[in-house]
């Protein structure tokens, strides 16, 4: 009988996100020597033609079993009437028993169940026994300042929060009315490499400045900031193009009335998904990078990603909370975090015009990366969680 950990992880789905690619990341990982991995995905295949089940087959490379959430999770037809009494007479309890028994029995045949994600939480929250899990492990995905991801939560229960925040005064503020939880630092980590390391700085200025912003094009992925930033830039008579990559139409993330209020129209460059993000920054020859930022962290894998080319990135603050490092461009500084826009739109202009600087933030993001988020290198954090009795 094998003597390894079945741990099950609880996914949203297999699209090329960062939560998702989180995922793949600790599959990649994780001893198989010491753990049998299983997911669990709330989503069924092939449900958007925009968005492929990237990581799906990847799993599958690695020997991961896969499941679906739909084969546990029995959805009885009920006639109107049925519905209404159900709902007069509050049987929402005996509803939720009937529809999760075997999704209770496949859960218990693991050691460990891990929620990818707050929101996985609580969605899978709406099915389970109130009492189920003795200890809730959930690695953070959002923040607070999109807060509806904690909005059914109970603060009460027992919960292990893994993420990225390294600041108790931070995590304080993340996790302000929970009650009995522990957290866990564990940066976003990614396989490093330095193959791609090759940006160089631009110094033909006969040549346009290309600033790029890599994201899912989403009403949840705010770019208003970096619009306004890139208005200024122009309307100063700087030679910069903005070039956006990721999945998505502008119109229906409500991005194109930022573009026609600021005269935008034709000058913002949406490019689509890109199978390779760090060979297209090489092959386009990015002079910078514009990320969303959370308290000085990069906000997602993609950030990561522009890192081990040597891109240099600046950051628009999206934390509510207070930051001491806000608006400098120093050398104490790795990620430069800002949210006064003149101050953020003069940072990119030194970016874009001094080669020692540029250099100077290309290597510090780098070196960061590469020596501090190596995925094999930090991943026995959460196998000693894992392993715990």
């Amino acid at each position: 009988m094998s003597n390894k950990k079945r741990i099950l992880f609880i996914v949203s789905d297999f699209y090329h996100n960062g939560a998702q690619r989180e995922m793949y990341e600790f599959d990649c990982a994780l001893d198989k020597d010491k753990f049998e991995v299983t997911i669990l995905s709330l989503t069924e295949l092939n449900i958007r033609l925009d968005l492929p089940d990237y990581f799906y087959q990847k799993h599958l490379d690695l020997g991961t079993k896969i499941l679906f959430l739909k084969d546990f999770i029995s959805k009885p037809k009920k006639s109107l009437i049925t519905r209404l009494l159900n709902k007069t007479l509050g049987n929402s309890q005996h509803k939720k028993s009937n529809n999760n028994r075997e999704l209770v029995a496949l859960l218990e045949n693991y050691s460990e169940i891990i929620y990818m994600g707050e929101y996985i939480y609580q969605h899978i929250s709406n099915i389970l026994p109130v009492d189920y899990s003795k200890r809730i492990i959930i690695f953070v995905m959002c923040s607070r300042f999109q807060s509806e991801n904690y909005r059914n939560f109970d603060k009460n229960n027992n919960y292990l929060f893994i993420g990225g925040f390294d600041k108790l005064k931070h995590i304080e503020y993340e996790f302000e009315g929970f009650t009995d939880y522990k957290y866990q630092f564990m940066p976003l980590c990614l396989t490093v490499t330095n193959e791609y390391n090759k940006w160089k700085f631009n110094s033909n200025k006969g040549k346009p400045k290309k600033i790029g912003i890599f994201t899912r094009l989403h009403k949840d992925k705010p770019l208003d900031p970096f619009f306004y930033a890139y208005q200024v830039l122009l309307s100063q008579g700087l030679g910069v193009e903005l070039h956006v990559f990721g999945v998505g139409d502008y119109k229906q993330a409500e991005y194109d009335r930022y573009i026609n209020n600021l005269s935008l129209d034709g000058k913002v460059y949406f490019r689509g998904h890109q199978s390779d993000m760090k060979q297209t920054i090489i092959d386009e020859q990015l002079d910078m990078v514009w990320f969303q930022g959370y308290n000085n962290l990069p906000a997602g894998y993609a950030a990561l990603e522009v890192c081990l080319t040597g891109a240099p990135q600046l950051f628009w603050d999206f934390f509510t909370g207070e930051n001491e490092q806000i608006n400098k461009l120093d050398k104490e500084t790795i990620y430069p975090h800002y949210k006064d826009l003149l101050s953020f739109v003069e940072a990119s202009e030194i970016i874009l015009s001094d080669e020692k600087i540029a250099q100077e933030f290309s290597e510090k993001q780098f070196q960061d990366v590469f020596n501090n988020r190596d995925i094999h290198k930090n991943v026995s954090i959460i196998e000693k969680i894992l392993l715990e009795e």
